[in-house]
């Protein structure tokens, strides 16, 4: 950050109130942490966003980290120097990542007008089979291993879901932040990394 960077910071920070400081406080935490922020599953820390998106960019470039804000699908995020968007994801959670890209895709092409889509337990279990996904039990990816990479992507808003994941007939809501976590354009691009991850390939994404 230049000079005229950290006063202009300083200067808009100084105009907030203190309700609106404890705002930034939660807001700058909250990114941080998970990465991606919503409207539809915050809108008081995405109306403060929207209402403050200088201050936000300039303190997270700071940070080192690029502030982004995707309007159309009424998403915050933030990218690290590196381009890294969740940390120490293994191979197995980049895998299943990309299996829910894929559905997601595949329905968004469908019903372009979504602004999300939704997949069931049993729809992923048998995605992740048909890709030879890694612990395996039964023709099935074991309860424990799909559970705790689902929940890593809910707190990351990237998914949702309140039912148990151990019923085959649980919704799981996608987020559009998924187009961020998983950038491609096509299904067939979406195809081509989960071959080359599944070949051994590392994943820069």
């Amino acid at each position: 950050m230049t000079n005229s960077e950290s006063t202009r910071f300083n200067e808009l920070y100084c105009l907030l109130t203190e309700s609106e400081k404890t705002m930034m406080k939660n807001v700058t935490i909250k990114l941080l942490k998970v990465n991606f922020l919503l409207r539809r599953t915050n809108k008081e820390m995405y109306s403060f966003i929207m209402n403050h998106k200088e201050l936000l960019s300039l303190f997270f470039e700071y940070m080192n980290f690029d502030f982004n804000i995707r309007e159309d699908k009424e998403l915050v995020y933030i990218k690290s120097n590196d381009d890294t968007l969740i940390s120490n994801i293994t191979k197995n959670e980049t895998l299943a990542l990309l299996v829910l890209r894929l559905i997601y895709q595949k329905k968004m092409d469908e019903v372009s007008l979504a602004d999300e889509v939704e997949t069931t337990i049993a729809e992923l279990q048998n995605q992740l089979f048909s890709f030879n996904f890694d612990s395996q039990n039964n023709d099935r990816v074991k309860r424990s291993t799909l559970r705790e990479m689902l929940q890593i992507f809910k707190q990351h808003n990237i998914i949702y879901y309140k039912d148990d994941l151990a019923l085959d007939d649980t919704v799981i809501t996608i987020y559009p932040s998924i187009e961020v976590a998983m950038d491609f354009k096509e299904i067939n691009e979406i195809l081509t990394r989960i071959e080359l991850l599944k070949g051994g390939d590392d994943i820069d994404d």
